[in-house]
């Protein structure tokens, strides 16, 4: 007969298990795309020396907002626009 020892799991295993559930859910999902190029994004910026510990810029929140805001259709986006490269 096996016997399993319970393991308490600290609160910063319980906290990255609960980030990797997280991150499998939104990355099999429709915003899949999305999570993973913002991944690499902070990846890159981070591997290259760039990061500092800033957040990200208002410029790069406001893009997000707006990408967000036409996913959702609050926003439209005309073909002009999305041709020019202006609304990134």
């Amino acid at each position: 007969m096996e016997h399993h020892q319970s393991k308490e799991s600290s609160p910063e295993e319980s906290a990255m298990d609960s980030l990797v559930t997280k991150f499998m859910s939104v990355a099999q999902g429709p915003d899949g795309d999305l999570l993973l190029n913002l991944l690499d994004v902070l990846y890159d910026r981070m591997s290259e020396g760039e990061y500092d510990d800033q957040y990200l810029s208002t410029e790069d929140l406001e893009a997000i907002r707006r990408g967000k805001d036409i996913k959702q259709g609050r926003r439209c986006l005309a073909l002009e626009e999305y041709r020019s490269g202006k609304w990134l």
